[in-house]
């Protein structure tokens, strides 16, 4: 079959249809596959990919500081003049909106590669490092962010997140979305949608697999809550149990080497809006513990800090670590990573080739559209009914005399 280099320049072409035009065809597919037996939908692998956007890094300008907070960045404007071109399109200015203690972090992070220059691997040049998407944007695209992977060069990329039922690998849902957020953020939205989506074809959803960029305690109660299984697994860092510590869930608190209680005593919320529950011992037990110089040191007390969700954590550990877990794992590995792999190779999703996240969207559609039919009809499914072309044109037309009759279109026709 040839390759769908096809879909970006008609996404290009009918960029003033609407993406519920797209959305409404994926549907139909989709039902097509349903009703072909192919979609068992109780079981969904989800994951993401960045697909790169059609704007360079050479491009990025300095964003504008709606505030004067302290001449801000002022050393990685003068690093970054190099960057700006002559020729840039006229553009209005994008406003930083990142809050202080993130431009605080991100200014950490840019004087720790200053001072230890270790370019990432094929990085166009050596200060791609110091560009981050709170401090800088493309005026061509500004829907684009930069993201990167390890061992990759930075680039502006759209992020991809993508569905598929696991019973013969048809796309269940895709969406584009900007690739600077995190895949857990994405995961409730995607969830009920293919939820939605399977709720009509009188399908539902009761196992849902995703790798370790999905895992946030909100996600699992999220899921647990919806009666979903979600085989998620916890993030490296987290720790089911603190070594010499024992819990007692009875009293709500913990044990220390030497027997004293460290009691609840609050919530505590971030920065970034993390809410998690504090519990320390009293200081002067502290004081006068012969542990102290190893156990606390520089503090008055031991303090023990866990999120608000660690109960759904421990069920995610526990799944992950099961035999059926590791088969999971295996059956999400087969299932959705060869998916994304011929949409990258064979259906136009290396790179989008137009502008805005919109558009993103569609060129995402269609290609899923494209590969859906393509296993249906390889499978030996029947080839569509006039009535379903017809329900086509008719949404075509809808969309079409909506464009048409806008006062604002006539007059670029006129």
């Amino acid at each position: 079959m040839k390759n769908y280099h096809g879909i970006q320049q008609s996404a290009e072409q009918g960029s003033f249809i609407r993406a519920s035009l797209f959305e409404t065809l994926f549907n139909k597919v989709f039902t097509l596959c349903v009703n072909g037996g192919m979609v068992s939908g109780h079981t969904q692998a989800v994951d993401s990919a960045p697909i790169k956007a059609n704007a360079s890094m050479e491009s990025v300008v300095l964003k504008v500081p709606a505030n004067s907070i302290d001449n801000h960045f002022k050393k990685v404007e003068e690093e970054n003049q190099e960057v700006k071109k002559k020729n840039d399109p006229a553009s209005s200015p994008a406003y930083i909106t990142a809050p202080e203690h993130q431009l605080r972090r991100v200014k950490k992070h840019q004087q720790n590669l200053i001072d230890n220059r270790v370019g990432a691997p094929g990085a166009s040049h050596e200060k791609a490092q110091l560009l981050s998407n709170k401090t800088h944007y493309n005026p061509r695209d500004p829907d684009a962010r930069i993201s990167v992977k390890p061992g990759k060069a930075r680039k502006l990329n759209y992020h991809c997140s993508m569905a598929v039922d696991t019973a013969e690998g048809v796309i269940s849902h895709i969406q584009a979305e900007f690739a600077d957020g995190r895949d857990s953020q994405y995961l409730p939205g995607i969830s009920m949608q293919v939820q939605n989506r399977l709720k009509k074809n009188e399908l539902s959803m009761t196992d849902l697999l995703a790798d370790t960029g999905y895992s946030n305690g909100f996600n699992y109660n999220f899921l647990e809550q919806r009666k979903i299984t979600g085989w998620i697994p916890a993030f490296g860092m987290y720790k089911p149990e603190i070594e010499g510590f024992p819990y007692n869930k009875e009293n709500d608190e913990y044990r220390c080497p030497m027997d004293k209680p460290l009691p609840f005593k609050g919530f505590y919320t971030s920065l970034d809006g993390s809410v998690f529950r504090n519990y320390w011992a009293a200081p002067k037990e502290c004081k006068a513990c012969p542990l102290r110089p190893t156990c606390a040191p520089n503090v008055h007390c031991r303090k023990i800090t866990r999120t608000i969700y660690d109960e759904q954590y421990l069920k995610a550990y526990s799944r992950q670590h099961s035999k059926r877990g590791r088969q999971m794992k295996k059956l999400r590995q087969s299932t959705v990573e060869s998916v994304f792999g011929s949409l990258t190779h064979y259906y136009g999703l290396r790179e989008i080739g137009v502008l805005g996240k919109a558009g993103a969207h569609k060129v995402m559609l269609m290609a899923a559209i494209a590969f859906n039919l393509k296993k249906y009809l390889k499978r030996g499914g029947k080839k569509p009914s006039c009535a379903f072309f017809k329900a086509i044109i008719d949404a075509l037309h809808r969309h079409l005399i909506a464009f048409l009759t806008n006062p604002v279109n006539q007059y670029q026709f006129s």
